[in-house]
């Protein structure tokens, strides 16, 4: 069966509406010339529609005109690509998963692997919902994603709408302390690529939790003299003031 054939049966057996995107298809990497080719062939026929960038969808006609994808169904592709193209939800989004704010997004960001010498960001458009890629500087794999979101909220403690730095203090401890050694180690290892203030208060916050040797390397990458203006109370972190933290 060619692989026109192929893409063809699948989509039919697709209710209308239903996203359209390469990784639903299981295809070698060398036939995705050849399905992206299929796709194209189809959306000019009409019997699928181009939403975006590799993105199609199935259409149906009603009142209201073409019953198209739900924008969030989207999004989660963009989030859960092919392997080599690991993403996760940063900015707004992720504060309100971590429990941080309930304030929802008007837009999206979305973090990903560099994928040049030169770092970039990027915006694009799905339906009304604009998202924003912005690239990390450092190669992470999935399983480093848990790490990387809880460094993303030290990182983001002062900006995170509707709440306090000692809330968000309180919730982020309490998610570290769940942390098994191995993800304590591995946080600390990708805490050493963030800036200098993100840095002082992981190290700060893994040495109140009892993971000083993890701390250790953290403390090595600071200018003694520095302080960092964070405004969390000793009340919620006594041990601040060993890390300069004001």
């Amino acid at each position: 069966m060619s692989i026109m054939q192929q893409v063809k049966e699948k989509i039919d057996d697709m209710p209308a509406g239903q996203l359209i995107t390469y990784s639903q298809f299981q295809l070698a990497a060398a036939e995705f010339g050849a399905l992206a080719a299929a796709l194209s062939r189809l959306a000019r026929q009409g019997v699928i529609t181009r939403y975006g960038k590799g993105h199609y969808f199935k259409p149906k006609e009603t009142l209201f005109g073409s019953l198209k994808p739900q924008e969030s169904d989207v999004i989660a592709s963009l989030v859960h690509l092919d392997k080599g193209n690991v993403m996760y939800e940063g900015g707004i989004g992720l504060y309100n998963r971590l429990g941080l704010t309930t304030q929802i997004p008007k837009a999206v960001t979305l973090v990903t692997r560099p994928s040049q010498k030169t770092l970039r960001k990027r915006s694009v458009a799905v339906g009304n919902t604009k998202i924003t890629i912005t690239e990390r500087p450092v190669i992470f794999n999935k399983s480093d994603i848990p790490q990387l979101e809880i460094l993303d909220a030290f990182r983001g403690i002062k900006k995170i709408p509707a709440t306090s730095v000692d809330e968000t203090c309180r919730i982020l401890l309490r998610r570290l302390a769940g942390f098994q050694l191995t993800a304590i180690l591995r946080l600390a290892e990708l805490a050493q690529t963030y800036n200098p203030a993100t840095i002082a208060l992981t190290g700060a916050l893994l040495e109140f939790l009892g993971f000083s040797e993890a701390a250790k390397p953290l403390r090595k990458k600071l200018n003694p003299l520095s302080q960092y203006r964070l405004g969390m109370s000793e009340q919620v972190l006594p041990n601040k003031k060993n890390w300069r933290i004001i």
